[in-house]
């Protein structure tokens, strides 16, 4: 079964699917072991993470392609990857679809904006022509070799100058009425109108359709409260918490960092007492390293085995 038909058993399957947002091989390692049902690599994350740049489209296909790529060998879940705009008009969304699908991904989303495009929470976004948008996702449609490889089409139209949530709407209309498989609109705050409101105007057209929805971490959430559960009942199905595995990440190095600075050795020792019995404090079976020993005493000869082994110090 290909990843994309997984991803869509589980939306047949499952009220709504939701996930942190990830960057790296090893936080997608981390969702899998935490019991998700898919992946999500953003695109700001993997700039941020990869290049130390901002998510204004600096980050090419190549380099989002190949981080994907080892994130999906790296995990047995599906995994959507943010390609952007695809990284160019629609002749360039063909080879961007074509490269994600054969490496393993079950989906990408593809935005409507500008190239070079900006994060959806950040000012300055411009929207190509909708039948510009319309001509690129349909190009996306038709390079599909596994019909199953998901198409999500997001619209930054809400908080875009020259949109609107009306505008929104019309877009997402258009995207679902050519076969896309997912619509996505980004919001830029966290006044829950604007997702209800989406929400209940394509349901109107599109009952059947899934939306997806950003958690966005720029998104001041803990004001309004607002469950994935509530999500769902508005025709949400698949969400992720955006940048979720970035800011964690971020948040835990800067902690360790100041503190290894402020008190030394210590710090590296009250830390180390910290991981002890924590599910990533075994780091090197995380990693797989009795794995790389059975595969090394299966297809190494015996003598190369125990000279690398007897006597060794560590697993």
């Amino acid at each position: 079964m290909s990843m994309g038909r997984r991803l869509r058993d589980l939306l047949g399957r499952k009220k709504f699917l939701i996930t942190p947002g990830i960057t790296t091989p090893l936080h997608a390692m981390i969702v899998e072991k935490a019991g998700f049902d898919f992946v999500y690599v953003g695109g700001y994350d993997v700039s941020l993470t990869l290049l130390g740049l901002p998510d204004v489209g600096l980050i090419t296909e190549t380099e989002m392609l190949n981080n994907a790529r080892n994130i999906a060998r790296s995990v047995n879940l599906p995994v959507i990857a943010d390609t952007d705009t695809g990284y160019g008009n629609a002749i360039n969304v063909i080879r961007t679809v074509q490269d994600f699908e054969a490496a393993g991904l079950a989906a990408i989303h593809i935005e409507d904006q500008m190239s070079p495009k900006r994060c959806g929470h950040v000012a300055g976004k411009i929207l190509i022509p909708l039948d510009e948008a319309v001509g690129k996702l349909q190009a996306a449609l038709d390079a599909r070799k596994d019909k199953d490889f998901m198409i999500i089409a997001r619209t930054d139209a809400v908080a875009a100058t020259d949109g609107g949530l009306d505008e929104a709407v019309r877009r997402g209309k258009a995207f679902a009425r050519i076969g896309c498989d997912v619509i996505w609109a980004e919001f830029p705050s966290a006044d829950i109108e604007y997702p209800k409101r989406f929400a209940q105007e394509m349901r109107l057209e599109f009952p059947d359709v899934p939306l997806y929805l950003n958690y966005s971490a720029n998104l001041k959430w803990h004001e309004s409260k607002a469950k994935f559960e509530d999500f769902a009942e508005m025709g949400y199905r698949i969400m992720h918490v955006s940048l979720a595995g970035l800011r964690a990440t971020m948040q835990a190095t800067w902690d360790y960092a100041v503190d290894l600075k402020a008190r030394g050795a210590q710090a590296e020792i009250d830390f180390q007492k910290r991981l002890m019995g924590h599910p990533m404090g075994a780091f090197h079976e995380f990693a797989g390293f009795p794995r790389m020993k059975e595969l090394e005493t299966k297809y190494l000869p015996d003598e190369e085995v125990k000279k690398k082994y007897d006597g060794a110090v560590g697993l």
